[in-house]
Order: structure tokens, then C-alpha cells, then sequence
């Protein structure tokens, strides 16, 4: 079995062709020093309740019930207020390309934009504004309405597929700073693992921000190990 770590993987027993990684991931149980807002507390305020009625017939239409431009202007006031404020804050959970795009012109200003790899390297004990995402916005978009319908109702919803595309622009960019998992259910597991087996986003890359950029941010937390075939 193979264990990861932050920057570096490497065999912890004398197995080593038994496709294993054992992942240490954080359950955050504290914060210490970071305003922590919640995107889909916030965004219950925002509910346009006059959609309802239409999604039955068009389940689709429940992205709109939490829309992509309540879900920008919070973003953006709460990004605004945490610079001027000089506030660290932490975001839970983003859905938007347009974040991404703010926050990647946020961390190129804090030279973290690394030209060679075209990708970020924060430290991000350093920025006054980190975000998470869902894993259920990862997982699903806007095309599974159709199938899903309403057990994909959670809160952001399930976006256009370019905006699904964004969130792992986030992680593959290394500017999402943790992928938020309320408890590893085996469609969770199973979605990682694919993740992994189809090298859309590398085991360093994924385990970092299921685990170690958390420890920049003045969390705390306590640490459980996932294992992960391959």
C-alpha cells in the first residue's frame, strides 16, 4: 500500500503491486481565526420560491431557484469586504466560474502564479480569501437533472457543464484549497477513485486539497485515513 503525503507517495508495507493509497483526510472540526460563511446558507436567503411550480415538470429550472448571479454577488461582497476589512475568511462552497476567475486574479497578484507549471502555488495561510467545493458540484451537473431530478437538489445546485468544468479548473489550477465531503459515502468513494483511474486530477494534487492546504488555513481538525484503489 501506497501512502500519500504532501509532496510525495511512497510504499508503507511490503505490498507494493496491490493498487492501495491510503489518503489522510481532514474532518474539520474547528477554526481558529477564519470568519467561515456558508455559500448555501446564504443563498436559502436568495430562494426565488415563484420557480417551484415549474420544477416538476422541468427539474432543470431548480439551478435558477438559487441562481448563478445571487450565488456571484455574494461571492463578491464577501470577497470585497474581506480585503477592505483586511478579514481572513473562508467560503463554503463555490459553484462558478466567475469565482474562479476572481480568485485566480487574486493569487497572480499575491505571485502565486508559477508560469512553468501555468498553475498556482499558495500558501494559503497567506490569502484573505480561501474557498471550498462540494464534492456534489464535482459530481453532477446540470445535464443529470433529467436522471436525477430531485436527489440532486442540495444547495449550490448543479450548474451548466462549463461551470461544473470550472470547479475542477479550481482543483487542477491548485486554487480551490479543499473539497468539502460530508462523510465518505460510497458514491463519494467511488467518484474519487474514477477521478484517480481516468488522471483527471492527480493523487498529489487531490489529496492536497482534501487534506494538507487545510492545515495553512488555521484550522483545526482530526485527521482519518481513506483508502483508495486504483
Amino acid at each position: 500500500m501506497k501512502k500519500i503525503f504532501k509532496d510525495k507517495i511512497i510504499n508503507i508495507d511490503d505490498n507494493k503491486f496491490d493498487n492501495k493509497f491510503l489518503v489522510p483526510y481532514l474532518d474539520v472540526q474547528n477554526f481558529w481565526d477564519v470568519k467561515i460563511y456558508d455559500m448555501q446558507e446564504l443563498l436559502k436567503e436568495k430562494e426565488n420560491k415563484d420557480l417551484w411550480y415549474k420544477v416538476k415538470d422541468k427539474p432543470a429550472i431548480y439551478s435558477n431557484i438559487y441562481s448563478p448571479k445571487d450565488e456571484l454577488e455574494i461571492f463578491e461582497e464577501l470577497f470585497n469586504n474581506a480585503l477592505e476589512k483586511r478579514q481572513k475568511i473562508h467560503i463554503i462552497w463555490i459553484s462558478l466560474l466567475a469565482e474562479i476567475d476572481i480568485l485566480e486574479k487574486y493569487y497572480e497578484e499575491l505571485w502565486f502564479l508559477r508560469e512553468d507549471i501555468n498553475c498556482f502555488d499558495v500558501d494559503f495561510s497567506v490569502p484573505l480569501v480561501t474557498v471550498s467545493v462540494k464534492i456534489e458540484n464535482l459530481m453532477w451537473k446540470w445535464s443529470d437533472y433529467k436522471r436525477m431530478k430531485d436527489k440532486i437538489f442540495f444547495i449550490p445546485p448543479p450548474r451548466e457543464s462549463s461551470q461544473n468544468k470550472a470547479m475542477f479548473k479550481g482543483i487542477t489550477r491548485w486554487v480551490t484549497a479543499w473539497i468539502y465531503i460530508n462523510n465518505f459515502w460510497d458514491e463519494a468513494k467511488d467518484f474519487l477513485e474514477k477521478l484517480i483511474n481516468e488522471e483527471k486530477v492527480l493523487p498529489l494534487q487531490l489529496w492536497k486539497i482534501l487534506n494538507y492546504n487545510l492545515s495553512e488555513i488555521w484550522f483545526t481538525w482530526k485527521e482519518k485515513d481513506l483508502i483508495i484503489e486504483y
